[in-house]
């Protein structure tokens, strides 16, 4: 049998086992209401069906490891339905269904190195780094007066996806964004 860890170290992409089942985190929800135990609520994909559906943990409950390898890969292109991906090691390519990222398609950028699992040798998914960055490609200017309450903007990155930014942040920069969160984390070094 393999390893067990807590279902409150369960993220985005985890993979794991329940039931001889070998399913991925799709969404990751920890719930802690006034004095009761913590709940963690994943959304989940299993791997073989391709079923989706929810569980519910409490925080102190166990879950079984996934016997799963891992491998550099660069993503090379989408075409709406599927992503695409080169294996650094061998230089084949594969491609992933876009709904298996869970939301996280609009931050792979064309060239973007990511971690690959593979379970009994096929590629199930892709594991992005914690932050990417990417070019702010509209932003709007901030207007005057602005400036109350933690004041953002919407601007729309190379990939395409929106996410709110500082009004100081302009058109051309380039930004930190955290992958899991999808919020602005910074401005980019060199930047």
């Amino acid at each position: 049998m393999a390893g067990t860890f807590d279902a409150n170290q369960l993220r985005k992409g985890t993979i794991y086992k329940k039931d001889g089942n070998t399913l991925v985190v799709l969404d990751y929800k920890h719930i802690k209401m006034g004095r009761t135990p913590a709940t963690i609520r994943v959304k989940v994909k299993n791997i073989v069906s391709g079923s989706i559906t929810e569980i519910t943990y409490g925080s102190s409950d166990k879950v079984e490891d996934a016997d799963v390898a891992k491998r550099s890969a660069q993503f090379l292109y989408s075409d709406g339905s599927k992503l695409y991906f080169m294996d650094n090691e061998d230089y084949s390519q594969f491609e992933l269904p876009t709904e298996d990222l869970g939301g996280q398609e609009g931050f792979l950028k064309e060239g973007e190195r990511v971690v690959t699992m593979y379970l009994d040798g096929r590629p199930i998914s892709v594991e992005l780094p914690a932050s990417v960055e990417l070019e702010v490609t509209l932003a709007s200017d901030a207007v005057a007066g602005d400036s109350s309450n933690n004041p953002t903007k919407k601007v729309k990155l190379e990939t395409g996806i929106e996410i709110n930014v500082p009004l100081f942040i302009k058109q051309g920069e380039k930004i930190k964004v955290n992958t899991e969160t999808g919020e602005y984390v910074g401005r980019a070094s060199g930047s």
